[in-house]
């Protein structure tokens, strides 16, 4: 529905509306910081895919790069292949190639900086996959699900992520109460797997109609594996 409307990855069948939007919204920025005395306009960012059916990177991304965006980050696949196969870093690469083959005259500091998206499974692994393709930053997505504690590098517990997941599904009734309960059961396998008995117990929280009772099936996993 949002590429009917030609938003989302649509737009990449139209560089010069993609155009448009971004400049607007470095325009709005401006404003923004202008009317509330900001002496700097907040810096806009662009993601994307390498293109629609197929790469087209090499014409699609030096549209954007006209605009000169703050940040643009490369989701290393296309619009057709969703997560279906695997990043191809190798175009994050190009991607930082492209940047500084068309703003080389430009300062260091006002360059458009590239990140790449895509398979990113840990910090470690995204500083890895900067190093090989010179982008200047990763961007995590699925790699936060179950493991919210990503970014400070601890290996939690199987309590202290059953403990989390409850709390994360108290917050969702509390901020979420006119979503479906379902929604928050799609994050269950990601905190829920890689040791002996996850599955059975995720086959019981699936059953839970609240939190009241995700909780009670965890407290009583978890008593049941300490005795």
């Amino acid at each position: 529905s949002i590429e009917k409307q030609g938003a989302g990855a649509g737009m990449i069948k139209n560089p010069e509306l993609a155009k448009e939007v971004i400049l607007a919204a470095m325009e709005g920025s401006r404003l923004r910081s202008a009317s509330a005395s900001q002496g700097k306009s907040l810096p806009v960012s662009v993601k994307t895919r390498i293109g629609y059916n197929k790469n087209e990177l090499e014409t699609w991304l030096p549209a954007i790069l006209s605009t000169h965006p703050a940040v643009v980050t490369i989701h290393a696949r296309t619009r057709k292949e969703m997560s279906l196969v695997p990043a191809r870093w190798e175009h994050v690469k190009r991607a930082v190639e492209i940047r500084d083959e068309l703003q080389k005259d430009m300062p260091l500091e006002e360059r458009t900086l590239i990140f790449g998206n895509g398979d990113v499974t840990d910090i470690a692994h995204g500083a890895e996959l900067c190093r090989e393709t010179s982008a200047d930053g990763a961007m995590l997505g699925r790699a936060i699900f179950g493991n919210p504690w990503l970014f400070t590098n601890k290996i939690p517990t199987t309590d202290e992520k059953l403990r989390v997941m409850v709390e994360h599904t108290k917050l969702f009734e509390q901020l979420c109460s006119h979503k479906s309960f379902a929604i928050m059961k799609k994050h269950y396998k990601a905190y829920v797997n890689g040791w002996d008995g996850a599955k059975e117990l995720r086959m019981k929280l699936m059953e839970a109609g609240n939190s009241g009772e995700v909780e009670m099936i965890v407290e009583e996993y978890l008593k049941n594996v300490k005795s």
